[in-house]
């Protein structure tokens, strides 16, 4: 990413320098205009950083959510068993539910410091709106008993999978 940064001030400085075009002779940059040239180049690597950790950080959040649908997996064996109650089940679909909501408010409010990962935003956007739909739709279907609300949920799982896929691809995850 450093890297990156540096190039494109390099190019942007060369490119500035055969603009400038009937000079004979063109000075090197002082030493205040490379530090500054540095410096701001240093500020734009910090930002995107910040972004980056904030993108991460909602990964995390999926990540929470996806050891949470693990968990229900595991409660639904023993909802089937008798050892637990389906209330309790309908109650960790809840859980779920609220926490992808929560994920879905906190990603549409998140403030990007710059435009480095937009495609990556929008791809994140687009995965957490479907997990936030899909988990509250299984959540729906289980209050109301209802099994063509949990047929809908199946389709909006779908959905989910592709979005999270298309992200995880986006974010380079293998």
């Amino acid at each position: 990413m450093k890297k990156l940064l540096l190039l494109m001030v390099a190019t942007m400085m060369a490119l500035s320098f055969s603009a400038c075009g009937g000079e004979e002779e063109s000075e090197a940059p002082s030493t205040d205009e490379a530090v500054i040239a540095e410096d701001q180049v240093a500020d734009e690597q910090a930002k995107a950083d910040e972004d980056y950790a904030q993108l991460q950080g909602f990964m995390n959040g999926i990540t929470e959510i996806y050891a949470g649908q693990q968990e229900i997996v595991a409660m639904l064996e023993e909802v089937k068993s008798g050892q637990r109650e389906e209330s309790d089940l309908l109650q960790g679909y809840q859980q779920l539910a609220e926490m992808s909501e929560n994920l879905l408010t906190d990603v549409e409010n998140a403030t990007w410091i710059t435009n480095y990962y937009d495609d990556k935003v929008i791809a994140l956007t687009d995965c957490v709106t479907a997990l936030a739909l899909y988990q509250q739709t299984v959540y729906e279907a289980g209050a109301e008993n209802d099994n063509a609300k949990l047929e809908e949920a199946v389709g909006y799982y779908e959905d989910y999978g592709a979005k999270l896929g298309e992200f995880l691809d986006i974010m380079g995850v293998e």
